[in-house]
């Protein structure tokens, strides 16, 4: 693959000259994957098929792709989950991992699963990490007060006082609102789910 010379007078490619049309080789768009010489070949093609230049085919792909991928990205519901041996952990920043998990909320389908740890350990400062990555909602049993506030902050949503069961388990019963919670043993405000509560445990200090 040639190099895309954006900030010469020729357009990527080198089939003809910027002159007569704006100078789409000089606005640069951010794009740091590599890019299939098999696709490279079809914008060439689009490009010649519609008065474009290539380097404007090219940009439009990519718009077009980031595009594709925000909303996406905007439909896709994240639920972060304390957890320890496949179950929900009583006590936010006392698990094992958390659990990540991407839904889709139209089909309640669980589109994915991973289990992440920060580089820094797992604590109640963990909050502000969950929060950098995409988080809309926090499922979890026992939660203090500065965790509850970090969330609150970034606008996510925490459901306390869940029960210790399997992961998957809790995200189907949230999602179709059978999940009972009982009280967020670790103190501070918390929300509670459709469906009947119960009493909970205590959290280690």
């Amino acid at each position: 693959m040639k190099e895309n010379n954006f900030n010469q007078n020729k357009c990527w490619g080198g089939k003809r000259e910027c002159a007569g049309r704006k100078k789409t080789c000089r606005k640069k768009v951010p794009f740091n994957r590599r890019i299939n010489e098999d696709v490279l070949n079809i914008l060439r093609e689009y490009a010649q098929n519609h008065n474009m230049t290539e380097t404007e085919a090219l940009e439009s792909a990519i718009i077009l792709q980031s595009n594709i991928e925000k909303l996406k990205g905007d439909k896709i519901m994240k639920i972060v989950i304390p957890s320890q041996e496949g179950k929900l952990c009583g006590h936010f920043g006392h698990c094992e991992y958390f659990t990540f998990a991407e839904i889709n909320p139209e089909t309640k389908e669980i589109l994915g699963i991973e289990k992440k740890v920060p580089e820094d350990g797992i604590s109640c400062q963990s909050a502000s990490w969950i929060a950098s990555l995409g988080a809309n909602l926090v499922l979890a049993g026992g939660m203090g007060g500065r965790p509850l506030q970090i969330f609150a902050q970034n606008g996510i949503k925490v459901v306390a006082g869940c029960p210790e069961i399997e992961i998957e388990e809790v995200i189907n019963q949230y999602l179709n609102e059978t999940l009972s919670t009982g009280e967020n043993s670790c103190g501070g405000e918390h929300h509670h789910c459709h469906g009947h509560h119960h009493e909970y445990h205590h959290c280690h200090r």
